[in-house]
């Protein structure tokens, strides 16, 4: 199996904007606020369309069902691709919410998966902000007291942020992206999210969103809090690279590409994330061109290949 390529799946959001057609030069149409670039999905919300080559036009879940040991390797099956990648460009506050754990989605929400997710911060204006966890020492009464008194952000845990830095956000963990942020996000495959305040916002025909307080409540861990990670960059041959996270879900990895790098896929599929320049990905039998806000998938059958180019990217697998 070669690389996979894919068609962008765009997703309009309130608290959306123009970044992905400014930064990235994807085709919006005027007046659109696109809140959300899906780059690779296997979700019941959106799957994502193969884009060029052998599998042009077919859908990710059918290629994975189809030739799963030559995309995950020997022996594993997943029940569809596990990562779910966007770009997400927060002109507003998003709502505060929070994710299910497996055990919790499994059980109520159909079988789905939960949600563990990482973001990598690609822009922020300054003081930009950051919602993750609750200060210390709130309680599930004062953060019940505090929401139905509509005032919510009074215990939640802000970070000020800027571009480079990394937050992870485990099941579990009350968060929220702050306005004027550009952030790649890399989660399990799954869309469940929990919306326990929005800020008393209304839509364009003055309805509030839902919110899933009851929901938030059950999975909500009052201990659960989390910081900034400024990667640590290493020097390897062709650039630099920064062990960004390594969680059960999946390993990310912030490469800093100045020329030339080679790597072995393990027996394991790879998803390379451009967010800064364009990569050059060629493998024994092609090359493939992967423009910054793109996603390329490296199949588990694709032993060694090689990036080339000056850019920055996110690699990420399932450890």
């Amino acid at each position: 199996m070669e690389p996979l390529k894919f068609k962008p799946i765009f997703m309009e959001r309130i608290w959306g904007g123009t970044a992905l057609k400014e930064r990235f030069g994807f085709d919006i149409p005027e007046g659109k606020k696109i809140g959300e670039l899906w780059t690779v999905s296997d979700n019941r919300t959106a799957v994502s369309v193969i884009d060029g080559g052998e599998f042009d036009g077919k859908k990710i879940s059918d290629v994975a069902l189809e030739f799963a040991e030559s995309l995950y390797g020997k022996g594993k099956k997943y029940e569809r691709f596990p990562l779910l990648i966007k770009i997400i460009d927060a002109q507003d506050k998003l709502s505060v919410q929070v994710h299910p754990d497996d055990e919790y989605a499994r059980k109520y929400e159909n079988g789905d998966l939960g949600k563990t997710e990482m973001w990598y911060i690609i822009d922020a204006k300054p003081g930009a902000k950051l919602v993750c966890g609750l200060k210390e020492g709130i309680t599930r009464e004062e953060f019940i007291k505090l929401l139905e008194e509509e005032r919510l952000e009074e215990c939640l845990k802000e970070v000020e942020v800027k571009a480079g830095d990394v937050v992870y956000i485990p099941a579990g963990m009350v968060h929220a992206i702050g306005e004027g942020i550009l952030i790649c996000e890399i989660q399990q495959n799954s869309d469940l999210t929990y919306r326990v305040y929005d800020y008393n916002r209304v839509d364009e025909k003055g309805k509030k969103r839902e919110l899933h307080v009851d929901k938030a409540l059950d999975v909500i861990d009052f201990e659960l809090k989390s910081d900034k990670i400024v990667p640590m960059f290493e020097e390897i041959k062709g650039g630099r690279i920064a062990r960004a996270v390594e969680s059960p879900y999946f390993n990310v990895e912030i490469i800093e590409l100045d020329e030339k790098m080679e790597f072995e896929t393990y027996d394991r599929f790879e998803t390379l994330t451009s967010v800064e320049g364009i990569l050059e990905v060629e493998w024994e039998e092609g090359t493939k061109v992967v423009k910054a806000g793109e996603t390329i998938v490296i199949p588990a059958s694709v032993d060694k290949y090689k990036v080339k180019g000056k850019a920055k990217f996110l690699k990420a697998y399932v450890p």
